[in-house]
């Protein structure tokens, strides 16, 4: 997380009392630089004081994951939020979308989209599409679930507008969530 959303989550105040808090907590965490901000991490010593066995490293998708954090503070975070959560329809048709959630007592798929090629998430899309044509999910729920896009620009914003046509969606430019 960074730093700013460790200071969301935690109600932390002002970024000077959020810095005092985490250099309390120097030992048990690394950082590192991503942007603007600071990602923080556990460093095997904080692993072994939670009882985590889950490495956390610096990777290709740390922007991915800011970039989903980012839209859980935005809705307001849901109590029911589960990252990257297989779902299948039939025996043919599984999805994975980056995060589930609940909000209103009803599910949201959450899609980021960050450096994937347009290619990639027409794919994905189509999927997504003969997901709902199953009508599975809406026999079991009664509705299918709202498919939440964040996507980098402008122009690839009317691109999935285009691509999601017939499906209950909603498209945000990143910036404008963060």
């Amino acid at each position: 997380m960074s730093r700013s959303h460790i200071q969301r989550l935690h109600r932390l105040g002002s970024v000077r009392n959020a810095q005092k808090v985490l250099k309390q907590m120097e030992e048990y965490l690394h950082c590192f630089r991503e942007g603007y901000d600071t990602v923080y991490y556990l460093s095997k010593l904080g692993r072994d004081m939670i009882g985590s066995a889950k490495q956390v490293k610096r990777s290709l998708q740390t922007k991915h994951t800011l970039m989903r954090n980012d839209f859980f503070f935005h809705i307001g975070c849901p109590s029911y939020w589960r990252n990257e959560q297989k779902i299948t329809a039939g025996e043919k048709i599984t999805l994975v979308p980056d995060a589930v959630f609940m909000k209103s007592q009803r599910y949201h798929f959450l899609e980021i989209d960050n450096t994937q090629t347009m290619a990639e998430n027409r794919l994905k899309i189509v999927r997504y599409k003969e997901f709902h044509a199953t009508g599975l999910f809406q026999q079991q729920y009664k509705y299918f679930p709202l498919l939440h896009i964040v996507t980098i620009n402008r122009s690839r914003m009317k691109r999935f507008t285009e691509l999601c046509e017939g499906l209950p969606v909603q498209i945000y430019l990143y910036d404008d969530i963060k």
